[in-house]
């Protein structure tokens, strides 16, 4: 990944952020991470994806103000499954149990992370990193 420049790892960071928005909105209105997709619990995995769109807008698209902002929704997410993973009703309504909600979240949390890591490598590539 050391050979892509600034603005094709922004590209690319934008892509990874907006498929995981994406993907998490499609899962969760086809099948939903927790339960059924009539579970109200699965709210909170769209107030992920919009936490995610307004961090974009706070950052005004800046590239270094990006990977924080992704990275701070990959926190978001993380502490969301957590949260949702300990309640005793996920153990006892969820076919996929606590495993199943961390295992997505995880993967979630992975895409938002790679998403940051390509913005930073855009803002050191525009002399704007840390």
């Amino acid at each position: 990944m050391s050979g892509i420049s600034g603005r094709i790892a922004y590209r690319i960071g934008a892509a990874v952020a907006l498929g995981a928005g994406a993907l998490q909105v499609w899962m969760n209105l086809a099948v939903g991470i927790v339960g059924n997709e009539d579970n109200p619990v699965n709210l909170g995995f769209y107030l992920v994806v919009v936490a995610a769109g307004a961090c974009a807008f706070t950052a005004r698209f800046q590239a270094k103000a990006m990977a924080r902002a992704m990275l701070a929704v990959a926190g978001m997410q993380a502490l969301l499954a957590l949260v949702i993973a300990t309640a005793p009703s996920t153990v006892r309504d969820d076919p996929k149990g606590a495993l199943g909600v961390l295992v997505l979240s995880g993967i979630f949390a992975a895409l938002w992370l790679s998403a940051a890591a390509l913005f930073h490598k855009s803002a050191r590539a525009q002399g704007d990193g840390d």
